[in-house]
């Protein structure tokens, strides 16, 4: 670690010092029809973000072919 310590993003800022939340989604590819779960931030989900389908590798929207399914839960770090 440098000596300045950890650098937050920007974002972090702008949140309030709030951790973004992470939605676990149910996803179903537009081309194979195959259906895989994903965990991905809300802020990309919301911009529309690609992903590739992990059967036949095309890429599409994520939040035009998916389902949220709920918000994954921050793990409990041991002190």
């Amino acid at each position: 670690m440098s000596e300045e310590g950890w650098q937050l993003p920007e974002d972090w800022e702008y949140s309030g010092g709030v951790p973004e939340r992470i939605l676990k989604l149910k996803v179903k590819c537009p081309y194979c029809g195959h259906t895989f779960d994903l965990e991905l931030a809300e802020s990309w989900y919301s911009m529309g973000m690609s992903v590739a389908c992990p059967k036949c590798g095309k890429e599409f929207p994520v939040n035009e072919h998916s389902e949220v399914l709920g918000e994954v839960k921050p793990k409990k770090q041991k002190a």
